[in-house]
């Protein structure tokens, strides 16, 4: 019985892998309905995360964390039915996020149950994950190095689908360089842990240059900013350990900070045109019709704030008054104010920064360093996204970047909880020695 739950779970995982990996290529086989064309893959992912769901019952309602989300969903829901009545198809996005939400802590037994400890086998999956997902990229980008074809070729298809028009320019298999951009980040801060493995240095590489391709401007500063952060405390650290005389420098980090100068000019040097092109693109900002349509969409944001400034509109129901006058909004942290206003958004962060501050501490107290070092990467990550990059994206909400990121929040959730088991590490699939 135990053999085949683990079956079920790694199955599912498998699931989410392609769910990342392919990205929106299943949108090649649409699904007609009434709320247009629906990605095939994320169904089968609401679908497959149900037996998980009903097999951990348990654990589900006694996740003070995935309740807590839900239950705030939930009120928006309510906020905008009081708002805007019964509307369908604010309600449908509603309920989408909440299986989104369950698909999320579904992945993150998943994981657990998978890797339990061990951090390295985790972090290897993810890289390995998001490096198909960049090579396919690639494959794309030489098939359609003009995206105007691509969504050309949607359409003969009956798929509706709404790009910008891009040349030479990794639209990624999420059709979105900026999406992409983003997303690959986090990776691409995962795979930091593995650079002296010569093979995932090679995927960490790959996933460099993918996000160079995407010539996103958000993307690449998003990735400076998160390196920033992260080199920033370890070298704060360091100095604190040095004050303590208890100094404790990996090889693999002397390793990457002697070659990163290296590494920098070799891939200036490659990818000379490459590279000036994303110069470019940070010094003509004021000049570029995307920057300007971004400033057009923050003020209808402010403006639909404004409107519900306490309470939000509820999740999506706002959406109607930016399909009848055509406008849009970018930013994803006006989007969570304008959904659940600024008492919901105000009390979601304070929970979330407790429950976090939570974990940070059980983490430290385990006798490898690799847990709480890849939680403090994901924090960064997602504030960061949250607080900069999701100003130029609605990448919050955005399937490919949420499922993933609550998957990993679900799994140190559900890490933490095992230590209050008499045995919270006997598992063949995972321990703290293979982290080293």
């Amino acid at each position: 019985m135990k053999t085949q739950y683990l079956r079920l779970n790694a199955a599912f995982l498998a699931l989410v892998c392609l769910f990342v990996v392919f990205g929106n290529l299943p949108r090649f086989v649409p699904i007609a309905g009434s709320f247009g064309n629906v990605n095939a893959s994320e169904l089968v992912i609401y679908l497959c995360a149900a037996p998980i769901l009903i097999k951990n019952f348990k654990r589900l309602i006694t996740s003070r964390a995935v309740l807590f989300l839900l239950a705030v969903n939930a009120f928006s829901l309510g906020v905008g039915i009081y708002h805007y009545g019964l509307a369908l198809d604010s309600m449908f996005y509603n309920i989408r996020l909440s299986a989104m939400i369950l698909s999320g802590f579904a992945a993150g037994v998943a994981l657990h149950w998978i890797f339990r400890d061990d951090i390295t086998r985790l972090t290897k999956a993810y890289v390995v994950t998001y490096g198909a997902a960049a090579l396919f990229s690639f494959v794309l980008l030489v098939i359609y190095p003009d995206s105007t074809v691509l969504w050309l070729k949607l359409e003969q298809m009956g798929i509706s689908f709404t790009g910008d028009p891009h040349q030479f320019r990794l639209v990624s298999t999420y059709l979105d360089p900026n999406f992409f951009g983003t997303i690959i980040v986090l990776p691409i801060l995962m795979g930091t842990l593995l650079i002296q493995r010569s093979s995932y240095f090679a995927i960490f590489l790959l996933m460099v240059i993918a996000l160079l391709f995407s010539f996103s401007r958000s993307g690449i500063s998003l990735a400076l900013l998160a390196f920033a952060c992260v080199f920033g405390l370890r070298i704060l650290s360091m100095v604190t350990q040095y004050q303590s005389k208890h100094i404790g420098v990996r090889p693999a980090h002397v390793y990457f900070l002697l070659l990163s100068p290296f590494l920098v000019l070799a891939l200036i040097y490659v990818f000379d045109s490459q590279v000036e092109r994303v110069v470019e693109r940070f010094t003509t900002t004021r000049d570029d019709g995307s920057a300007l349509s971004r400033l057009r969409a923050f003020d209808t944001g402010t403006e639909l704030i404004a409107q519900h400034p306490l309470l939000g509109h509820g999740y999506n129901f706002a959406i109607r008054y930016l399909f009848k006058d055509g406008t849009k909004v970018d930013s994803s942290l006006q989007m969570v104010i304008m959904s659940y206003g600024f008492i919901g958004t105000l009390v979601t962060l304070v929970a979330g920064s407790l429950w976090a501050w939570v974990i940070s501490g059980k983490l430290r107290q385990l006798p490898s360093p690799l847990p709480y070092l890849l939680f403090r990467k994901l924090l960064i990550y997602t504030a960061l996204t949250l607080l900069w990059a999701g100003h130029f994206n609605q990448i919050v909400f955005y399937p490919f970047w949420l499922l993933p990121v609550l998957a990993l929040f679900f799994y140190f959730d559900q890490l933490c909880v095992s230590l209050k088991s008499p045995h919270p590490f006997r598992s063949p699939h995972g321990t703290f020695a293979h982290s080293f």
